[in-house]
């Protein structure tokens, strides 16, 4: 009798276990049925029909987090403006951040003027080493967002090699989509994160 009552009791625990660990497993995400502008960055889909630079004109003082409320980067007093952080992002004046398209790691023909005008500098001041910084928006697992990011970084240093900057003075890295520097789930916060920095050390 008590080992009837032994293994009953081993059965009940054994099936109480089984249920509480299915119950409490994270469910997977149903991307087909979720909206366009909430499916994951990493899965093609088809573009959107703003352009970085509306949305960046946009932006306001509530939509940009505060580095300092972050913990990950102090800045300046002068760099900690609203204004700054739309144009520049986490880069280092003078040189401007690089935005790109949802899932791409494409340099837009919007970019490439800024981009010209970082390239110019760092052409005149020799001297100046970089490291650039590539980010995402949050949406897509933490891997796919690290090799985007890293993609997004090669293509902005294959740029800059190609207007004649040394490839040794370019250090690149790629956050994925860790550091956001706007804190929204919103189309203009996603917009925003998805950039390049060129930041001088």
């Amino acid at each position: 009798m008590r080992t009837h009552a032994g293994i009953l009791s081993l059965i009940l625990c054994v099936g109480l276990g089984v249920i509480l660990v299915n119950g409490c497993s994270k469910k997977a995400a149903d991307y087909e049925n979720t909206s366009s502008s909430m499916k994951p960055e990493g899965h093609l889909l088809g573009g959107g029909s703003r352009s970085t630079v509306n949305i960046q004109e946009e932006m306001t003082a509530g939509d940009i987090e505060s580095l300092d409320q972050t913990g990950v980067n102090q800045l300046a007093p002068d760099t900690s403006s609203v204004e700054y952080r739309k144009t520049y992002g986490r880069s280092t004046a003078p040189l401007y951040p690089v935005f790109f398209d949802f899932d791409s790691s494409s340099i837009n023909a919007d970019q490439r003027e800024n981009l010209n005008s970082s390239g110019n500098h760092l052409l005149d001041d020799k001297g100046i080493n970089i490291v650039i910084e590539g980010n995402c928006d949050e949406r897509g697992t933490a891997d796919y967002n690290l090799a985007l990011g890293e993609l997004r970084v090669l293509n902005v240093k294959k740029y800059l090699v190609n207007l004649g900057i040394s490839e040794n003075r370019i250090t690149t890295i790629s956050f994925g989509s860790e550091r956001p520097l706007y804190p929204g789930s919103d189309e203009v916060s996603w917009a925003m994160n998805r950039r390049a920095d060129l930041i001088i050390p």
